[in-house]
Order: C-alpha cells, then sequence, then structure tokens
C-alpha cells in the first residue's frame, strides 16, 4: 500500500512539473508556434479581400503543392462532392467559393502540418477528427441558426489546437520517450484553452478568432452569451456523441474538451435549439458525423497521398 501510495504521488508530482513546464513555455517571448504553412495564411488573408479573384487564390495555393492536392482531395470527399466531381482548384473555388475554399486550405494545413507529433500518432489523429468534426458542426448550426459567423469554421477547427502545442512540446522527452498521453488528461484541460488563443495570436490571425479559441469553453464573454462559443459548446457536445457511437471498436481513446452538461444545454438555448429544432439540429449534424466518420478514410493514408 505505501509503495502504490508512493508512486501515485510521483506521478502527480510529475504531472505538476509538466502543467509547470507548459505553462512556462507558452509564457516565454521566445517561444515559437508549431508552422502553419505560409500559403494558408496568405490565402486567409486574400479571402478577406471583397475584389479577390478566384485566380489569384488558386496561384497562391498552387505554390504549395502538397497543399493543394489535399485540398483538392477534401473538396473532392462525399461533404462536397456532387454530381459531377471537382477535378481542379479553380473549379473548387468557383464551386464552393472563396470562404469555403479558405475553410479547406487551413484544414488541410493542419492536417498536414500541425496534426502531427512524434510519439502520439493516435492522439493526434483522434484530435484532428475531432476538431475537423467540431468546426464542421459549427458551421452547421450557425447556418440553422441563421447566426452570420463566416469565422465559425475556422473556430471550430482551431479551437483544440493548444493541445497539439502541448504534445509537441513534450514530445521530445530526453528520459524514457514521449510522457504517456493517458497521463496527461488534467494537465491538457488546463492549458490548452490559453495554448488556443496564443497560437491564433502568434499565426496572425483575425482578434475576434483569437478570442473564440482561446475562450472556447465559456459561453459567456462580456456578460452576455457569445454565438460562436455556443455553437462551438453545442457542436463538441454533438462530436463526442457522434464519435462514441460511430467510431468503430478501437480507435484511439481520449477525451480533449467535454464541456458539463449544464453548459451544453446553457449553450443550446442561447441558440434557440429546444426540443424539435434541437433534434432536427441533431438530425443534420449526424449526416455531417456520418460522411466525416464513416465515409473518410484513415487520416494517416490521407496525409500521404
Amino acid at each position: 500500500m505505501a509503495r502504490a501510495s508512493k508512486a501515485s504521488e510521483a506521478r502527480t508530482c510529475d504531472v505538476s512539473a509538466v502543467h509547470v513546464r507548459l505553462l512556462r513555455l507558452f509564457a516565454s517571448p521566445t517561444y515559437r508556434p508549431p508552422v502553419l504553412p505560409s500559403v494558408a495564411l496568405e490565402i486567409m488573408e486574400l479571402a478577406r479581400q471583397p475584389s479577390v479573384t478566384f485566380e489569384a487564390v488558386v496561384g497562391v495555393l498552387e505554390h504549395d503543392p502538397m497543399l493543394a492536392a489535399k485540398v483538392l482531395s477534401i473538396a473532392q470527399s462525399a461533404l462536397y462532392a456532387s454530381r459531377s466531381p471537382i477535378l481542379s482548384l479553380k473549379q473548387a473555388a468557383v464551386r464552393l467559393g472563396l470562404g469555403t475554399l479558405r475553410d479547406l486550405v487551413l484544414e488541410a494545413a493542419l492536417k498536414l502540418r500541425v496534426f502531427r507529433v512524434p510519439g502520439y500518432d493516435a492522439a493526434m489523429e483522434r484530435l484532428a477528427r475531432h476538431s475537423t468534426l467540431v468546426a464542421y458542426l459549427a458551421r452547421e448550426l450557425c447556418q440553422r441558426t441563421a447566426i452570420e459567423v463566416e469565422y465559425a469554421f475556422v473556430c471550430g477547427l482551431l479551437h483544440d489546437v493548444g493541445i497539439a502545442a502541448c504534445l509537441l512540446a513534450l514530445s521530445d522527452e530526453p528520459r524514457g520517450g514521449p510522457i504517456p498521453y493517458g497521463t496527461l488528461g488534467s494537465v491538457l484541460r488546463e492549458v490548452h484553452e490559453g495554448a488556443s488563443g496564443l497560437l491564433a495570436r502568434l499565426w496572425g490571425l483575425r482578434p475576434e478568432i483569437q478570442l473564440v479559441v482561446g475562450t472556447h469553453h465559456h459561453l459567456e464573454i462580456g456578460g452576455k452569451p457569445h454565438p460562436v462559443n455556443a455553437a462551438l459548446i453545442v457542436a463538441e457536445g454533438m462530436a463526442e456523441e457522434f464519435e462514441s457511437r460511430i467510431l468503430p471498436p478501437g480507435s484511439p481513446e481520449g477525451e480533449f474538451d467535454g464541456n458539463p452538461a449544464a453548459l451544453f444545454e446553457a449553450a443550446c438555448l442561447a441558440l434557440g435549439l429546444e426540443g424539435e429544432r434541437l433534434e432536427a439540429a441533431r438530425s443534420g449534424a449526424a449526416e455531417v458525423a456520418r460522411a466525416l466518420l464513416v465515409d473518410a478514410p484513415p487520416l494517416a493514408a490521407a496525409g500521404s497521398a
């Protein structure tokens, strides 16, 4: 019993030390975030310009062939495919619109460059799927509730990117290899929200995006419910429900970002989702989840294409 107690105490001390280490790292002025492709950042800025052309955006994207190929692959997936397939980036831009193309560029960039951490492959695959699902569900919820927030998808993709930053910082542990993911739950829950906001700031993203991803566990900002935070909270709850129901046995486990049931209910009320409206939203979200979780290929295979 004494030996078990000492082992438990040692684990607690280790976790506390990791917590302090991450807080110090993210507070350091010398901290450098995971690299997001410059092409992705340039396209996010271009897409905000009202006079930008499809040709200009596609021309920038073509400077990164791997990213361009990944974007085209996503555009050809079940979520976007129609009777006539999308065969080129310009066709994708014209058919989907620049806003959606911008979203696909960021989705592809995160999968290729950020959600990949040595020693945490299974956790990163689950995180990438989870973040992508939350992004699509948040956009679905905003459309269904007539909330005109064009950056909800981006916030969904980025809300948990702080977890990737934490794991990347811990992946080069010199003694005994990477710290087992299963022991990091409490640390990640405490640190990742602020880390997500920090990365959004260091990447130079819009202040409203920085605000949402850095506060995504909070429904209220400035004393009143924030619509995108509400959409993320509801999307998160639905994503966890669908992941547990649809993902096949043996899928990587790990709860990344759960919210209390009371917060989910408050967010639903803030969005006007009650009774039949909530069930209709769940039904629409289920179709999106099925396309992403069942019809999509494994991320590792898709990323190597």
